[in-house]
Formats: structure tokens, sequence, C-alpha cells
């Protein structure tokens, strides 16, 4: 009864939304079902519009021979023996993936890898049954013989979740009340909404036979990016932890962070997702800064304490298998310092895209070049940037990537800021020779992080080309990571206003609807022009907040008012949020390009949104076109001591409070939401 009335909550939100789509007849409208096999089926564009990717929908003996030619003997697969004992011949290897491949069994190369094998089944049997059934060459096995096989041995994919409630989900909170704006205050209510939709838990079967998923158990719930995305994501999940945080949602974010501490004690470190065939690569490391932001919002002191030891083993990982030493020449002296990147050991095609990395690799004639290929195209996927012009050789073609030359800013910005970290926390927790040892460590490396990647002549921080020896001073958001991890001295204003000179300099700020991945066009790739991604903008924007020079914290108020303008206005003609945005126009356009559809959910989109929105929650002021998707449906206010407010002020890291103003809008709607929110917690 009460799960049937609160979806008639949900729905009453949702209703009213403009009938007409202003983007065209090819977007489907997406309102909830996110992390559903029918949700991942849509298509948002013709495939005219795609013509990078055109050639993954091809099919025939020539393909066929092309996927089911050798690429494992010999390699480093995406999991193996060790790592995924009962799955890797399925998940990661062998010929049955390959088959599937290679007839083009679903639209999404990933449909297959997250299907689960079905009850009483093994991967060693399946495949058993799969050369007993199919000796014949690759390409002679038939798309329909295909599908009966998986039908007989395979589950349908996205079947081993369950959805959730929130133990610590409200419909009002306190800080969502503070937002003087309604439009504003409307949008936040929606998105604090989403989190609902996007809770899942592991069903009791991953963990008491974790050999027939591709899954990688975790104890607690958390929450889905949305979409394909049936799994959770590394870095995703910061974003994700820092909505959950305005919305109140202290013991959910708990439960996701204890979810990654379970990861890392089981393997070392945090895979890019929550998959098998991702235990090759890990994604920006972002577990310390989840567990600093939780800590800030509750001062929950136990859980750093049991975090850090936690937080040294990521850290281990990232030092032992993903540094390089880089020799700087001086007038003077040679000097070897040592930084960090992406470098999968993996050098076969992903899983998950295992068709696309097939083709995209076919005009390489050797087995090492198509090797090296590979590797560099998963590191680029460890970097969450898969893929962007900042990867390439000639900034245009994928065929070009070097992913393991590149030394990024961003990665070794986001380590420093790992260190500032855990000189905190053993400060916090009265242990002075820790406190001291990574004091002493982070000091060292903002030294070392400087000689590396900053430019004087171009005055700012840019990825070092081991190959080249020089630097990529393009623009793109990843040269003010420093700004945003604080690896720097932050009395130096000067420095951080030379950085926005620049970025302002390449036209990077002039788009209508945010700041767009990088200034390269007609890559067709999804991290370049002229797309948008949530991480980025909200990097740069708190970047600049956290200077200490006032133009600049403002410079970052008028960023933040645009890039939520982009989503609200977005959402008020889709009723979705998206993992991505085409910039050039604030008004409802998706973005393209990529191997996939743009999704919709977005878990790292409501979160940076909501954080942004709770930034500024008091100088926030919507001024744009009507929103009809929003103001029909005014969000409830409700009154709270004002003792206990914490929201933050919009140009200083310091607290506010802020009364709330009194109830507005229709009468009628606010008395049926709080009729329904009664029987809600009634029944």
């Amino acid at each position: 009864m009460r799960e049937f009335l609160f979806l008639l909550f949900i729905v009453s939100l949702v209703s009213g939304r403009p009938q007409k789509d202003p983007r065209g007849p090819n977007i489907i409208d997406e309102t909830a079902d996110f992390g559903t096999p029918e949700h991942d089926n849509r298509v948002h564009t013709e495939l005219t519009q795609l013509p990078a990717i055109r050639s993954v929908f091809q099919t025939g003996p020539e393909i066929a021979r092309l996927i089911g030619s050798d690429y494992f003997n010999g390699s480093v697969l995406p999991c193996d023996n060790e790592t995924a004992p009962g799955q890797w011949m399925v998940y990661c290897s062998g010929r049955l993936l390959q088959a599937v491949m290679a007839v083009k069994l679903y639209p999404d190369s990933k449909t297959f890898v997250d299907q689960p094998m079905k009850v009483n089944q093994t991967g060693e049997s399946i495949m058993e049954h799969f050369e007993k059934r199919f000796p014949k060459p690759i390409e002679q096995i038939s798309k329909k013989e295909v599908a009966e096989f998986v039908d007989e041995f395979f589950d349908k994919e996205g079947n081993e979740l369950d959805v959730c409630e929130l133990p610590d989900w409200k419909p009002i909170t306190e800080k969502l009340a503070q937002i003087k704006d309604d439009t504003y205050l409307a949008f936040a209510q929606r998105l604090h909404f989403i989190w609902i939709q996007l809770c899942r838990q592991m069903k009791p079967e991953v963990k008491e036979d974790p050999f027939r998923f591709s899954l990688i158990y975790v104890p607690y719930q958390f929450i889905l990016p949305g979409g394909r995305f049936r799994e959770f994501y590394y870095w995703d999940a910061y974003w994700i932890v820092k909505g959950l945080i305005a919305s109140e949602l202290y013991s959910t974010a708990r439960m996701m962070i204890l979810n990654f501490a379970h990861i890392i004690e089981t393997y070392g470190f945090i895979p890019n997702g929550g998959r098998v065939y991702y235990l090759r690569r890990s994604q920006p490391p972002f577990f310390a800064p989840m567990v600093y932001e939780y800590y800030l919002a509750t001062q929950d002191t136990q859980l750093v304490m049991d975090m850090i030891p936690v937080i040294e083993k990521e850290y281990i990982f990232w030092s032992q298998r993903r540094s390089v030493n880089i020799t700087l020449e001086t007038q003077e002296f040679n000097e070897t310092v040592r930084m960090f990147q992406y470098h999968t050991e993996a050098d076969t095609p992903r899983p998950e895209s295992f068709r696309e990395d097939v083709l995209s690799a076919e005009p390489f004639t050797t087995k090492s070049k198509k090797r090296a290929f590979f590797k560099d195209i998963g590191s680029a996927a460890e970097s969450g940037w898969d893929f962007s012009s900042r990867w390439f050789k000639d900034h245009k073609n994928l065929t070009t990537i070097e992913t393991t030359n590149i030394v990024p800013v961003d990665l070794n910005a986001f380590l420093c800021y790992n260190m500032n970290i855990m000189q905190f926390f053993y400060q916090l927790a009265g242990n002075p020779l820790k406190h001291m040892e990574w004091s002493s460590r982070l000091s060292n490396f903002r030294q070392d992080f400087t000689k590396v990647f900053y430019v004087p002549v171009r005055k700012g921080w840019y990825d070092y080309n081991l190959r080249t020896g020089s630097h990529n001073t393009d623009f793109f958001p990843s040269n003010a990571a420093p700004l945003f991890a604080q690896c720097y001295d932050p009395l130096n204003s000067q420095l951080a206003v030379d950085v926005y000179n620049q970025m302002e300099n390449s036209g990077a700020f002039s788009m209508s609807g945010g700041i767009p991945t990088s200034m390269h066009k007609e890559t067709n790739q999804q991290w370049d022009y002229p797309n948008g991604w949530s991480p980025l903008n909200h990097m740069i924007i708190e970047g600049l907040r956290k200077s200490l020079n006032p133009t600049l914290q403002q410079k970052a108020f008028v960023l933040a008012q645009k890039w939520l303008e982009t989503n609200m206005q977005t959402f008020n003609v889709s009723n979705a949020m998206w993992e991505k945005y085409n910039v050039q126009e604030p008004q409802g356009k998706l973005a393209t390009g990529g191997e996939y559809e743009v999704q919709a959910g977005f878990g790292w989109t409501n979160g940076a949104a909501l954080d942004l929105i709770m930034t500024y929650s008091d100088r926030l002021e919507y001024k744009g076109p009507l929103l009809e998707g929003l103001v029909g449906t005014p969000p409830p206010r409700k009154s709270f001591s004002s003792s206990s407010s914490s929201s933050s002020s919009s140009t200083s890291e310091s607290s506010s409070t802020i009364t709330p103003s009194s109830t507005t809008g229709s009468s009628s709607k606010l008395l049926a939401i709080i009729t329904v929110t009664i029987f809600y917690f009634l029944f």
C-alpha cells in the first residue's frame, strides 16, 4: 500500500511535462526505469548521426573472421583465473565471447557480458558445451545458433539487482528548504526524488553463487549511474556522494564508502566498475575525497579511523602499479621524479566494448600493434575520458591513441589531493609521526608536480608526453584539476588567475551551455567539443571557488549558474538528467559521439547539480524562460530552526545560516504532496 501511494506521488511529480519535444522526433522521452534493459535499448539519435561508430553495425564473414582472430593467446586478459576464477573464460576471453560479438547478438556489446549464467551452470561447463556444439570456425556460426545457445545457458541482464529503499530518505529536507529561489528549489526537489529510482542492492545469490555473475559483490546498497550502467562505478561515486550529502542521505553515502572499502580489501584497489571485466583497470582515485567529504558533513571520526588503512592500501596500488619515472633535464643536472599515469596491464579488447575495439584496431596489421592499441584504449578508459583527442597523437583520430605515453596532470593532482587528505586524517587521529610523513610526502610531491607540469610561458599546468618530452598546451578541463585539488600554494592567487585566463582565452568559457571537454571539433568522441560533463564543470567551478581571489570566486558562481541552467532547461524538455550535454546551446540539446547512446539517470550529474545548488543556495536566482515541467509542481518548503542550518556560503569555505522563505505556489498541489507524504509514513 505504501509503495503504491508513493508511486502515485512520483507520477504526480512528473506529470505536466511538455507534450512536444523541441529536439525533434528522434528523441525519446525517458522518465524512469533507469538501469533496466528496456531503458538501455532505447535509441535517442539516428545512426546516421554517428558516422564514427557506424562500422560496429556491420556483419558478415569478414567481420566475423576479424572478431574471431586470436586476441587472447599470450595476452594479459581483463580478468583471469586469479582475479575471476569461475568467470574469466566466459566474460573476459574465449570463443563464446567472440561468437556473440561476431554475429552482433545485441546492439550494445555490454549486454552479453552483463548476463548471469543460469543456475547450476559454471563457466567451465558452458565453454565445454560451446566447444562441443560449435567446433567450426566462428564465421560459420549463425546468429540464430548463438542466440539459442545464450538463451539456453544465460539469464537476462540487469536481474542481479533489487530496487532498494533508501533508509534515510525523506521527502523534505532541512538543506533543500534553505534554497531561496523557487525554480531552483523545484529542480533540487526533483533531483532529490531521483535517488529513489537509482538505489540498488545485490540479490542474495550474487553473494551465495558469485561465479555465475560478472557482477562484483558488495554488501551494502548503492546508487547506480543509470542507463546501461547496471553496476557501481568508481569516480562517478564521488559526485554521487556529494549529492547524497546535499540530500542529507548520510547513511546511504556511508554505505557506498563501506562498499568501496570492501572492494579495496578484496582486490587491493577499486576497479573501473562493479564487473569482473573491469579488474585490470581503475578510475581516477576519489575514494579518499569521498571519505573526506563525508567527514566534513557528519564529523564521523570513527569512520575516518577505520578508512585510513584502506586509503593507504589504495595509494600503494597507484604507487606500485601506476607510476613512472621522469627524467627532467636542466642546465646543471638531470633529476628523476616519480609521477602517476593511467596504464592498464590488459592488452586485449575490452569485453564490454569488444566488437568496437576489434573494429577500431582493424588498420593495425601486426599483433603487437593491436595489443599496444588495446592497452592504450583500456588506459584511456581507466582515465574516465573514453575517448578524447587528449590521448591522440594527431588530436583527431582514435587510431593514434597513445595514453600510455601521457602523464596526466589531473591524475597527479588527484593523488596530491589524496596526500593532503591523509596528512589531515593522521592529524585528526592524533598520530604525529604519520602526519609528518604524509605532510613531507605532500610537500615534496607538490614541488615535483610543478617541475613536471607547469609551463611558465603558458602560465598553467599541462599533460606531459613521455614520447616527445613536451607538454600538450591545448585547453582541457583537466588543466584546472590542480585548482580543484589545491595542489599549489593557495597564497599564490596570481597563479589561479593565470590559469583562469588561459582557459578563458581558449574560448572554453564562451559556450552558452557550460564548459566543453576540449576545443577540438569534429572528432566525434564523447570527451571532446561540444560535450560538457558534470564532473569537469564541477571541478573547474570548485577550483575557482576554493581560490582566495574574490574575482575568481565570482567567475565560479557565473559558471555554476550557466551549468545549472543547462541541466534545468534540458530536464524541462526531457524530464530526465543526462550523463553529458551539448554546451553549444543551453536549451535541451543532448550530447552525441562515442560508442553508445547518451544515457539518462544520471548519478554524477544529479550529484554535481545538487552540490552546486546547495553551495550557492542563497544566491541562485533563475531569470530564464518559464520551465513548465518544474513550475507545474512547486515543491514543499518546511520551516526549520536556524540554529541547525549548515548551508554553504557562496563565496567562502565557511557555513552560513539561511532562513527559508515562506511556501509559494499552488496550495492544492502542495496539499496533495503533503497528504501523500503522510500516507507514505503511515502505511
